[in-house]
């Protein structure tokens, strides 16, 4: 039987114009990213192919100048629909000076439009993303004027007397993947990838779509010397496999290769440094007292490792049930440009088989960062100031979690210290994070409350909660600040005051305070 094995350069000859082409990614992890570089030859060269549609559920680079930013050529990229974009700065600046079409919506609901396409479904039936900026009576997730000059991806239905999305169906031409191994008949093994992603689902798609199916992969094997259960996708589904080089199969946007992310190996030694004492991770301290023994609980990026991190400290990972979105479940989240996958998981699963869990109600607490709140605690993580981000998978994950605490600092650019148990501001800071003129809806606080969640906000300076009328009721505040001139001053709204206003545990505050069972729950 033929091999399927090709040159990169020979396979990218096969896009055709206006193409759709699909990736399973988190930011680099997943990214078969020379497929990019030499699809950009290819069109620098013979003008093709043109007007490409790009799809993929979480981010495409590694930083600026990477991945999808390599697809920048005039009449190359025509769509780009995604859930985060951040760390392509080039394709948001794109957007915005209105040369693609950028439309930003749920990762999780990606995933389900690939499994849709899978299954030649009509569409995807969804709350995800009502009355958020992806609803299209706001802006349907459209992040360009090109894009708003387009058709809608979503419509609102009524079903059975609620409010639904209904997302349209898509159509995938190429699903290009990236693997470890590969025989030479395309059976793909993921050994050293971190995560499984939704490899065999979008490869069902593109197949199912009258689609081709390409991998990148590190080393090229001999037919039958895989073992079955290793292949995550068969070769059945895949047309095209090419060798990649070094450079562009890294595990993520921070290590080429690590076996504790893959979780080939398990270690008492995490490269995990503890940190510092400062006010973020008091935040940390203090956010950490929320969670529950033996419960489900989703780590967002940022900040709220910082969170999973404590526990690991403490030696009290065996009680609680740390899970990305990607599909890592138990151990802890790899923080840093690491995260994605668990060091010392228990189980890597597909990510879309996560998102099930989380949109049906079996996540217990979410701890996510955010950019801006307001008043009725609506947060704001899609476009920050002239820097278009994107929720990731935030939205899926809230919809589904029964507390959501967000994390984050009070102030931008402020700078502040620990001493003496209390926090110490230096300098207040350019812009206060709670504003009353939210630009983007990315999580809404009203729906939130009448589903029966649980809010909470953690920051340096104070902690809020959420009430049944989707108010902000300030609960707690620092030690050693001033609550008017260091908090309300610097908030374009009066929060409600608790009426029992409490000072955040000073023991938050020391140095070598470590989390102990009987301060959890």
């Amino acid at each position: 039987m033929k091999s399927k094995v090709r040159s990169v350069t020979e396979i990218v000859t096969l896009v055709k114009d206006e193409a759709r082409i699909a990736f399973t990614t988190s930011g680099i992890g997943g990214l078969a990213e020379e497929f990019f570089g030499s699809l950009r030859q290819q069109y620098e060269q013979t003008s093709h192919p043109k007007d490409i549609t790009v799809i993929s559920v979480a981010g495409l680079s590694r930083g600026e100048g990477t991945g999808i930013d390599l697809l920048l050529a005039p009449g190359l990229l025509k769509r780009y629909i995604g859930s985060h974009i951040h760390g392509a700065p080039l394709t948001g600046q794109a957007a915005l000076n209105n040369q693609i079409e950028l439309f930003i919506i749920p990762q999780g609901t990606i995933g389900l439009l690939y499994r849709n396409a899978a299954e030649k479904g009509p569409g995807v039936w969804t709350k995800v993303g009502l009355d958020t900026y992806v609803d299209p009576r706001h802006s349907g997730g459209k992040m360009s004027d090109k894009a708003r000059q387009q058709e809608d991806l979503m419509t609102v239905e009524t079903l059975q007397g609620e409010e639904w999305l209904f997302y349209k169906s898509i159509g995938i031409d190429v699903a290009v993947i990236k693997a470890t191994y590969a025989d030479t008949q395309g059976n793909l093994a993921f050994t050293h990838e971190p995560m499984n992603l939704q490899a065999l689902t979008m490869a069902i798609a593109a197949k199912n779509s009258g689609g081709i199916v390409i991998a990148q992969v590190e080393q090229v094997v001999e037919r039958g010397s895989l073992q079955a259960k290793s292949v995550l996708v068969p070769g059945i589904l895949v047309d095209y496999v090419y060798k990649g080089t070094p450079e562009y199969h890294q595990q993520t946007f921070a290590t080429s290769y690590n076996p504790l992310l893959s979780n080939e190996i398990r270690s008492h030694y995490l490269p995990i440094k503890s940190a510092p004492l400062s006010p973020k991770l008091v935040i940390a301290r203090r956010a950490a007292l929320e969670l529950k023994r033996h419960s489900i609980i989703n780590i967002g990026v940022g900040l709220p490792c910082m969170v999973s991190n404590l526990f690991h400290e403490a030696n009290l990972l065996d009680q609680y049930h740390f899970t990305t979105d990607l599909g890592a479940v138990g151990g802890v989240p790899a923080p840093g440009f690491d995260y994605g996958p668990n060091y010392n998981a228990e189980a890597v699963i597909n990510s879309g088989d996560m998102f099930d869990l989380y949109h049906g109600g079996g996540l217990e607490t979410t701890v996510l960062g955010f950019g801006e709140i307001n008043q009725n605690g609506n947060v704001n993580t899609t476009l920050l100031g002239n820097r278009i981000m994107g929720p990731g998978g935030m939205m899926d994950i809230a919809e589904g979690a029964k507390q959501i605490i967000f994390v984050g600092p009070f102030m931008v650019k402020d700078k502040s210290h620990i001493e003496n148990n209390q926090l110490v501001i230096d300098e207040q800071g350019n812009k206060s994070k709670f504003t009353d003129a939210l630009s983007y809806v990315t999580f809404n606080g009203l729906k939130a409350v009448k589903a029966g969640k649980k809010i909470i906000i953690v920051t340096d300076r104070a902690v809020f909660e959420l009430n049944k009328e989707a108010k902000l009721v300030l609960t707690e505040v620092a030690p050693g600040i001033d609550l008017q001139k260091d908090v309300l001053d610097h908030m374009p709204f009066n929060p409600e005051i608790a009426e029992d206003l409490k000072e955040i545990d000073r023991q938050l505050y020391e140095g070598e305070w470590i989390l102990s069972e009987h301060q959890v729950q």
